[in-house]
């Protein structure tokens, strides 16, 4: 079937000389004959026409971007569209950024179809011009990648140790014959399944007759097994030492690493250990390698905070903090942001622990305990060497604190991140960690606050109407059967429970004037509201709504993660 948009580009090619008069009339052909060839398929592979120049020339008649697709780019899952969409209109989706949608496009960016896709996903769609071939690249690895890692087969039956569902039983009988899984076996084990299920942390939480190991998913904790209490110590030993870590101190609180391949993608581990009652608990993160830092653009912005952000990194000097509870994405949005930053006439060198991303145009230092290399002692060295921007990876304490303002007051750009509960009570927590007011307020430019909220699978999404009991915890039970929003119903995509993938939910503070001698007063943060809210301020509930709004997260998701 020939459609409008067909036309339009063969015209363009016809006078740009791409096409003579015989090719034209066999690509018309052509598009009226197959079922399932696409006029760019048609242009490269039958007429010859290079798939740049296809690429190039949708962009221009169209008057979308071309850009270079790899798999970096591709941040949200393509299950945003069942498989036959994608598969018969040769797109991808891309970017998910506050209530758009970036999807990929071979061929023209027919009208009708992306008014379709923008209602399925409830998203406002931008079209972007690829070429066929990286298109093609791109499914064959992603198919590839994900199938590989889904199909590394589990080694051990963990339910015949599960104390929980009457493994001590089949503990003592492997125990006899002398059949039980080793630590290393039963490690490996948990890290596949984890790596499988594509969770966030494991956690191994020691209890009075049991070693209890769960799951984050997605910030929801799901309990994987309960094994004898008999294996604690041995398991203990084996990822302490796995991670380099002092498998003889057992009362303070240590961190730890190790990396690991797995069907041929690479995976970074860090470890956490902290002595409790019953033992030592241990949480292993798992970070897959990529050599790739986001864009701002990328993270979930809503239009209005995105800019608002911007503001704030335009700045040359100040102090901006990305903050929000452990967990919540605040490294990422912190590397996204210098990554904004990153022109060559800038100077940029940054202070972390650990590295997590490596960056071609940053210097960057790592903090060592060992060699007595702190995060107050490599800042202070690296304001002798002029830079433009400075990342600190943490402020933990008050001598970094007051290290980075004065690096902010004398004339750097610095970004930063700190644990807090949201944006205006990051003030008084940095005044608390022994910053003073007078060296706070004239370099505090704004404060990011950030949570992460699971987002509705797009494969099983569904309009219903909620429950009074829903619409009065969001606090709007005047709309009781007039208010439609959005819920996955679960599928095999999601694994049955309706989310997949995460996004960000934010509230930007930019400080001005008046704000800054709040800061001067010690102000409350009742106060800080009041004046922050006429200044345009919108507290984190309102970015959510917004995102329930648009059906991107369920009203049971934001009050799971909101109150």
């Amino acid at each position: 079937m020939v459609q409008d948009e067909d036309i339009r580009l063969a015209k363009a090619l016809f006078e740009q000389g791409y096409l003579d008069r015989v090719r034209l009339e066999k690509f018309q052909r052509e598009l009226k004959e197959t079922q399932t060839e696409g006029p760019a398929e048609i242009l490269s592979e039958v007429l010859g026409v290079g798939d740049e120049i296809v690429a190039e020339t949708i962009s221009s008649v169209f008057h979308i971007p071309f850009i270079e697709l790899t798999p970096e780019i591709i941040t949200v899952p393509q299950a945003v569209f069942p498989d036959t969409v994608l598969q018969k209109n040769r797109i991808l989706p891309l970017i998910s950024s506050g209530v758009e949608l970036t999807v990929a496009f071979v061929d023209p960016p027919y009208k009708a179809l992306v008014d379709s896709l923008r209602l399925e996903a409830k998203l406002f769609v931008i079209p972007v011009a690829v070429t066929l071939s990286a298109y093609n690249n791109i499914v064959r690895g992603e198919k590839q990648g994900f199938t590989e890692i889904r199909a590394l087969p589990n080694k051990l039956n963990l339910d015949s140790l599960d104390v929980q569902r009457g493994g001590r039983e089949r503990y003592q009988e492997l125990l006899r014959a002398n059949k039980l899984p080793s630590a290393d076996a039963l490690i490996e084990e948990f890290i596949l399944r984890g790596v499988k299920d594509n969770v966030s942390d494991i956690h191994l939480e020691p209890a009075d007759n049991e070693l209890r190991v769960r799951f984050n998913h997605d910030g929801v904790m799901e309990r994987l097994v309960s094994l004898p209490k008999e294996y604690q110590e041995s398991i203990t030993n084996v990822i302490k030492t796995r991670a380099g870590m002092n498998s003889f101190e057992r009362k303070k609180p240590q961190d730890g690493r190790f990396s690991q391949m797995f069907a041929n993608y690479s995976y970074d581990f860090r470890v956490s250990n902290i002595p409790t009652i019953f033992g030592e608990r241990i949480t292993v993160r798992i970070l897959k390698k990529s050599a790739r830092v986001v864009n701002i653009h990328e993270l979930g912005f809503d239009p209005d905070n995105l800019m608002k952000l911007r503001y704030l990194l335009r700045r040359p000097r100040g102090l901006v903090v990305v903050a929000g509870p452990a967990g919540s994405g605040k490294s990422t949005t912190l590397y996204a942001s210098v990554n904004e930053l990153r022109a060559g006439q800038k100077n940029v060198l940054t202070v972390e622990n650990p590295v997590e991303y490596r960056l071609q145009f940053a210097s960057q230092v790592q903090v060592d305990a060992e060699q007595k290399l702190d995060f107050a002692g490599a800042l202070r060295a690296i304001l002798r060497q002029n830079p433009d921007v400075i990342l600190v990876g943490e402020i933990r304490d008050a001598e970094t604190g007051n290290v980075a303002a004065e690096a902010a007051l004398t004339g750097n750009l610095v970004l930063t991140t700190m644990l807090s509960s949201d944006a205006l009570s990051t003030i008084p927590r940095l005044i608390s960690l022994g910053i003073p007011p007078y060296s706070l307020a004239p370099t505090l430019t704004g404060v990011i606050y950030q949570q992460l909220v699971r987002k509705i699978c797009a494969h099983c999404k569904e309009e219903y109407l909620p429950s009074r009991r829903i619409l009065a915890a969001l606090g709007l039970e005047q709309l009781d059967g007039s208010l439609t929003l959005f819920r996955g119903k679960g599928c095999e995509v999601c694994g049955g429970d309706g989310y997949l993938g995460r996004t960000a939910i934010h509230e930007v503070l930019v400080i001005d004037e008046e704000v800054r001698d709040l800061i001067y007063q010690q102000a409350s943060p009742v106060r800080l509201r009041e004046v922050a809210k006429v200044k345009g301020f919108e507290a984190i509930r309102f970015d959510a709504a917004k995102k329930l709004a648009a059906g991107i997260i369920s009203g049971e998701e934001f009050l799971r993660v909101l109150g």
